[in-house]
């Protein structure tokens, strides 16, 4: 019995001064590891001034954003509310707004006294000493003064879940990021959270586009006009160990896609004289959604984009541009965008009905603006000429995504990739047409808008 109960006692004691891996047991005495982050890129001359890296722990929650200067490689901790571009601190605090953290590159302490220092004579109308300091900073991101980068930074120990993401892109939204930070991870769960792309109403000032502009697929709003290329790497569950360094490697991949778009115009001048000046094109179906713990693209998730084409006529004149006399018209665009999904096929519809739809994502729309010449004036007259087109064969010829099994998300196929239509658009000063080749598998433009009506 005796035996018993000593073996009880020593049970209960151990169990009393054991320590869990919680956050009280590691504010009263942390444990601890350090880590840093190394990255190997594809093309250093692109990688981004600043990465994140989310620190997720998956048992015993925790988490926390690490900014991350791919230069030297150095790090510190931000807050919750610092992880937009516009929101974070400045690294020279007598510049600009400093909204985040203090020193401190831990987890839970500062290395300031967390108290400010008293006045010497309370009387007085003296300040104190040290004004400036929070009165409780109690996490990276809370005081005046933002933290610094150092070679390492403190984590609690346990197993993570690593992804890293740039941190400096101007085009990303990182609202969910910043509410998986402040809320439980049961009802905010990593798998909900994504990066998704600004998108800007076709009158918002803040959009890059042509003056005289209608939008003949109002299906989404648009993102803006050659976003930073879009890097992204996870890790799988990874170990944190206490009292020690461990370094956890990186290699980001682009999840954005650069894509050559190209086609024709052919101008029939028999009848009336023209010469073109500028072509824009949209296109839609563009994946502004990216999963968090996978990189995937959402495809319900789709936007457009507005771009400007280089035109190279065939018979240009002594600077390039376009003549009355040429017949034929190259545009070419380029745009940087996580890629292009097709049209959907809805229950029901037929291969002829998805091909007939101008709607939604997978069609692409141009504005041709011209310079008319009229025989009774012997003077020119801008005009502009609008068509639209479903990419449905296109886009299926192009191959630029891959479909995931449960054909909710995507990845795409390759840094690079191209569209090129076959359908030629036929511009005789009155109309826009095509140049039928024949074949059902051959898109087809359709003429949307016209600001004037000739009369010659």
């Amino acid at each position: 019995m005796n035996n018993k109960k000593l073996l009880y006692t020593l049970l209960l004691g151990a169990t009393l001064t054991s320590c869990a891996e919680v956050e009280i047991c590691e504010r009263v005495h942390p444990h601890q590891g350090d880590v840093n982050f190394t990255y190997t890129w594809n093309k250093p001359e692109d990688k981004p001034n600043r990465m994140g890296v989310l620190c997720y722990r998956v048992v015993g929650q925790w988490k926390q954003v690490a900014e991350v200067n791919t230069d030297d490689l150095t790090l510190r901790l931000i807050g919750e509310t610092t992880i937009t571009p516009e929101n974070r601190p400045n690294e020279n605090p007598d510049e600009g707004d400093n909204t985040g953290g203090s020193d401190n590159t831990g987890v839970t302490e500062p290395n300031e006294p967390t108290e400010p220092t008293e006045p010497t004579e309370p009387t007085e109308p003296t300040e104190p000493t040290e004004p400036t300091e929070p009165t409780e900073p109690t996490e990276p991101g809370t005081g005046t003064n933002p933290p610094q980068f150092t070679p390492t930074v403190k984590i609690p120990r346990g197993y993570y879940k690593f992804a890293t993401f740039p941190l400096d892109n101007p085009s990303i939204d990182y609202s969910e990021l910043e509410q998986f930070m402040k809320n439980d991870a049961k009802d905010y769960p990593l798998q909900n959270v994504g990066l998704s792309y600004k998108v800007y109403d076709i009158k918002d000032p803040k959009l890059n586009k042509p003056l005289a502009w209608q939008d003949f697929n109002p299906y989404a709003k648009y993102i803006q006009p050659d976003v930073e290329p879009l890097y992204y790497d996870s890790t799988t569950v990874q170990q944190v160990r206490a009292d020690r360094q461990t370094t956890f490697e990186f290699k980001p991949k682009i999840l954005s896609q650069n894509i050559d778009i190209n086609f024709n115009i052919v101008k029939n001048t028999d009848e009336v004289e023209f010469k073109v000046t500028e072509v824009w094109a949209e296109i839609s179906g563009v994946p502004t959604y990216i999963k968090m713990n996978t990189g995937y693209l959402d495809i319900t998730k789709t936007s457009k984009m507005l771009f400007k084409t280089d035109i190279k006529p065939n018979n240009p004149d002594d600077n390039g541009n376009d003549t009355n006399e040429n017949k034929r018209i190259a545009c070419h665009g380029n745009i940087n965008v996580t890629g292009v999904v097709n049209v959907q096929r809805a229950y029901g519809e037929t291969l002829e009905d998805v091909r007939k739809k101008i709607y939604g994502p997978g069609i692409m729309q141009v504005v041709i603006y011209t310079e008319v010449y009229n025989p009774k004036t012997g003077q020119t007259f801008p005009q502009k000429w609008q068509g639209i087109i479903n990419l449905y064969n296109t886009l299926n010829k192009a191959k630029l995504m891959t479909t995931t099994s449960d054909n909710k998300y995507v990845y795409r196929n390759g840094e690079h990739g191209t569209i090129n239509i076959s359908a030629e658009i036929l511009l005789d000063g009155k109309t826009v047409g095509n140049i039928d080749k024949g074949g059902d598998a051959l898109d087809r433009w359709i003429q949307t808008d016209s600001d004037i009506n000739i009369d010659i």
